[in-house]
């Protein structure tokens, strides 16, 4: 037994070499599209009437670079936010959102847009308030607006 493998390793170390050779290359490749996506989103906010902050928050996740900026549906002249009623009257909001990982604050209405490096799960809150007060003649019944954000990627 020992002879017929020594002999079987002879013989394949004697093979004969081959002369030429030939090669082939398939490139392979996967091209994956740029996306954000919402989630977390709060589906209403419900303001307070003695003026203090409701809160609220969403989520940002990009697997690239990207800008936020926010805005609301109701502005007067550009200065101030506001909420109406049926009868179209008004009481002014406050509104702020920050970035919950490193407090940076996102642009509201006008200005930049914040930069972020993307590649990231990204969570956002926002604050919104009644600044004008509300007293005993403020009219009865459901004041509205909508709080819009907008991602650029």
């Amino acid at each position: 037994m020992k002879k017929l493998f020594l002999a079987l390793t002879t013989f394949m170390l004697a093979a004969p070499a081959f002369a030429a050779t030939a090669t082939s290359s398939i490139p392979m490749s996967v091209e994956i599209a740029k996306q954000c996506t919402f989630s977390n989103v709060a589906s209403e906010m419900i303001l307070k009437e003695d003026g203090s902050d409701t809160t609220a928050g969403y989520t940002v996740t990009c697997n690239t670079p990207y800008s936020i900026f926010t805005d609301n549906a109701k502005w007067y002249d550009g200065w101030y936010s506001y909420i109406s009623n049926a009868q179209n009257e008004w009481l002014k909001t406050g509104v702020g959102t920050r970035a919950v990982s490193d407090n940076a604050l996102v642009t509201l209405h006008s200005g930049t847009a914040l930069a972020r490096p993307g590649y990231s799960v990204d969570d956002y809150e926002v604050s919104i308030h009644v600044s004008t007060p509300i007293t005993a003649t403020t009219r009865a019944g459901v004041y509205t607006d909508t709080y819009l954000i907008n991602v650029y990627y």
